[in-house]
């Protein structure tokens, strides 16, 4: 069991590092996006740890706080790394999604202009855009100006990524290697380990436990506790069909939540850059955000449920019935039949 875990830390080391390290020279949209994913793969394998040899520790089981602590240590450089390379990655998705809802309104605008009866009354399903884009020349101004808010500031963020990576290479490498070492000496421990896909399980009950009504303020608090789930679902979905099962519902999750969260904050930086200028292209943005909300709640309930379920099944012995009082009588009968 030591050696699945160490050998996990290893590969996830090992590609953290070599994404961590092209940043360094050039901190470009696929290196920052994997090295974001990577320190989230990072903790919750180090997570998944630190649960599993706290409960050791309470058992008196020796040569399980150094794995405990080094995890530990190491999760704080995983930190410093997410907050250099997580808002660098946030604007790269902004911008496509800017890309993506201007082009899309672009066009409504065009086709509604071709119509026979264009200048007349629309279609009912392009009333709402047709109301929120009445000036495309407008809209693609306010696009424009804001997209370029949007590169200058990942510009200066992505700097600062460069420039603090080759630290964090090293920090990482030394932080990681402690960790390493302590997984070497650990012994293993005795009885069986929970199969991956109910270790994910009980990772999101417990997320579920603590957040039970969900709403604005707390789902992408929600998203990233289901997020975190999903990545040790993960770690063995290639030989546990459980396991595989349970990452992709989470991920479904993890998506239709975190494209609300994009757009909640697309918004929010339409009116820091635009104030109140730019009435059309936050109106835009606003009624997605909005659409996003109501699906995320949606499926955040419909897969909570399915879950909760598959973590019940998994969890719980089945329950032997008693046995009525006539099947007794019954068997009794029988036996003396035999007599």
């Amino acid at each position: 069991m030591a050696s699945n875990d160490l050998e996990n830390v290893r590969r996830l080391r090992k590609k953290l590092r070599e994404n961590l390290a092209k940043c360094a020279d050039d901190p470009d949209v696929d290196p920052v996006h994997d090295t974001r994913t990577g320190t989230r793969r990072m903790q919750a394998t180090l997570e998944d740890l630190v649960r599993e040899t706290s409960a050791g520790i309470l058992k008196e089981e020796p040569g399980k706080e150094p794995v405990r602590e080094a995890a530990i240590a190491a999760m704080k450089v995983l930190k410093k790394i997410r907050r250099e390379a997580g808002p660098v990655r946030d604007l790269d998705v902004h911008r496509k999604l800017l890309e993506k809802v201007t082009k899309r309104a672009q066009v409504k605008v065009a086709e509604e202009a071709a119509a026979p009866e264009a200048g007349n009354a629309v279609a009912a399903r392009d009333v709402e855009i047709s109301a929120l884009v009445p000036h495309p020349t407008a809209l693609e101004q306010q696009a424009g100006d804001l997209d370029a808010w949007l590169k200058h500031r990942r510009s200066e963020l992505a700097a600062g990524l460069r420039g603090q990576a080759s630290d964090l290479v090293e920090k990482l490498d030394k932080r990681m290697e402690e960790v390493e070492q302590a997984l070497r000496t650990r012994r293993s421990r005795a009885g069986r380990k929970k199969p991956p896909g109910v270790v994910a399980l009980d990772s999101f009950a417990r997320l579920a436990s603590e957040m039970q009504m969900l709403d604005a303020t707390n789902l992408h608090d929600f998203r990233k506790g289901a997020k975190k789930a999903r990545y040790v679902a993960e770690l063995a979905a290639r030989g546990d069909t459980q396991a595989a099962q349970v990452g992709e519902t989470l991920k479904k999750l993890q998506d239709e939540i975190g494209d609300w969260h994009d757009w909640l904050v697309l918004a929010e930086e339409a009116h820091t850059a635009l104030g109140g200028g730019a009435r059309e292209l936050i109106a835009l943005l606003e009624a997605e955000r909005e659409r996003h909300f109501v699906a995320a709640m949606k499926t955040a309930a419909k897969l909570r449920g399915r879950l909760m379920g598959e973590w019940l099944a998994a969890t719980r012995r089945p329950v032997v019935r008693a046995a009525s009082s006539t099947h007794v009588a019954s068997i009794r009968r029988q036996r003396r039949a035999h007599l």
